[in-house]
């Protein structure tokens, strides 16, 4: 029994420890070709180990609840990891939140932006909107922030 207790602690502990490292192992970047391989290596290695503890602990029926939250992390830094490597430029979630309209503007690495609403017009979008989110002209009680040309101290 002790040993079934010492190999549970293992897989347990792999499947909450390789997702983390194949993320820290995706974000070391080198010129240095030998070590590029050595890199990719374990991180592929880290990836699969995440991705088949996860789908066990996660798919198995028998399994406690904890132990299925345990399965779903594996998988979820798993599949973080194997983005971050070998599709970085696959931007799924906001491009989502674009379509639904809760993000103005989703940009990709070079810039290129995926308009929100469904009009099309550049210069709405350019008015109210920057590439690092939207353009705060007006306080959230609905008064002026004074330095818009509106209000005591924003007047000419």
């Amino acid at each position: 029994m002790e040993s079934l207790a010492a190999l549970v602690a293992i897989l347990m502990l792999t499947a909450l420890l390789s997702g983390p490292v194949a993320i820290a192992l995706s974000a070391i970047k080198t010129d240095i070709w030998i070590l590029n391989i050595f890199r990719k290596l374990f991180h592929g290695f880290f990836v699969t180990i995440s991705l088949w503890i996860g789908m066990m602990f996660f798919l198995s029926s028998s399994m406690p609840f904890f132990a299925r939250l345990i399965g779903l992390y594996a998988l979820t830094t798993g599949f973080i990891a194997s983005r971050r490597e070998y599709f970085p430029d696959i931007k799924i979630v906001s491009q989502l939140f674009a379509r639904f309209g809760i993000q103005r503007k989703a940009v990709n690495k070079s810039g290129e932006g995926l308009e929100a609403s469904g009009d099309g017009s550049q210069a709405n979008t350019k008015r109210y909107s920057s590439m690092h989110g939207p353009i705060i002209k007006w306080r959230r009680n609905g008064r002026s922030g004074g330095n818009d040309g509106h209000g005591p101290s924003g007047q000419h």
